[in-house]
């Protein structure tokens, strides 16, 4: 069996980590002091199609499976977890 990523599914995990990297991390411990995440963050968040993994891309979302999405997932919680954490809940 193999369990090697494919190229989309390495192209969604680099997305969301560039992003995570930019965006996320430099604010991520006040964030997390502060117990607050910006609500400008989240229409950026839309804007990359992370805001409906799970929708159908007919009915306006990303149309991603469980594993697409959980590497959306896990490459943001590496820069906040409790952003990836709160987008995850709201799926």
């Amino acid at each position: 069996m193999d369990f090697a990523l494919t190229e989309e599914q390495t192209a969604i995990f680099d997305m969301a980590h560039a992003f995570g990297q930019d965006r996320i991390a430099p604010h991520a411990r006040v964030w997390e002091r502060e117990g607050t995440i910006p609500k400008e963050l989240w229409p950026e968040i839309a804007a990359l199609g992370f805001g409906g993994l799970y929708v159908s891309e007919d009915s306006g979302g990303s149309g991603l499976g469980r594993l697409d999405a959980t590497l959306v997932f896990e490459a943001l919680s590496m820069a906040c977890p409790s952003v990836a954490a709160f987008l995850s809940i709201h799926n």
